[in-house]
């Protein structure tokens, strides 16, 4: 395209009647209603269930999983460093025969106990804020 010709349509002002705006905006708020109520589900359904953990005795693996927001395996892998002894702050859990659970006021002290990294290990977490605080 010539220059002046796009020099020439940067000028153009198009004048949009607010009915027309309007309009949009509520078709894109009737598109995204449909999706809001999930989220606002999801993170009602996520607090009930660590409400529900934290008022119990002890907390399975998946709780203390959904509890930091991390994978299965990473907490198995804490699991296996504290029953080898390969970390001077094992994770506090109990085996139960087999069965592994969690004290939850155990776990997050140990949590919110400051760890020195091993050499080479670099931190790990989010970029942004946390998408959930706990506390």
């Amino acid at each position: 395209m010539d220059s002046n010709l796009l020099s020439d349509l940067s000028r153009i002002t198009i004048q949009i009647p607010t009915e027309c705006i309007e309009q949009i905006a509520r078709e894109v708020y009737e598109r995204m209603r449909d999706q809001l109520p999930l989220r606002v589900d999801q993170d009602e359904k996520y607090g009930q269930t660590i409400a529900r953990a934290m008022a119990k005795k002890f907390i399975t693996i998946n709780e203390v999983r959904l509890l930091f927001d991390c994978s299965r395996g990473y907490i198995d892998k804490l699991i296996e460093e504290a029953h080898a002894g390969e970390t001077e702050h094992p994770i506090p859990y109990c085996d139960l025969n087999g069965l592994i659970v969690f004290e939850p006021e155990a776990v997050l002290v140990w949590a919110r106990t400051p760890k020195q990294l091993k050499k080479k290990q670099k931190r790990q977490g989010p970029k942004k804020a946390p998408s959930r605080n706990i506390t």
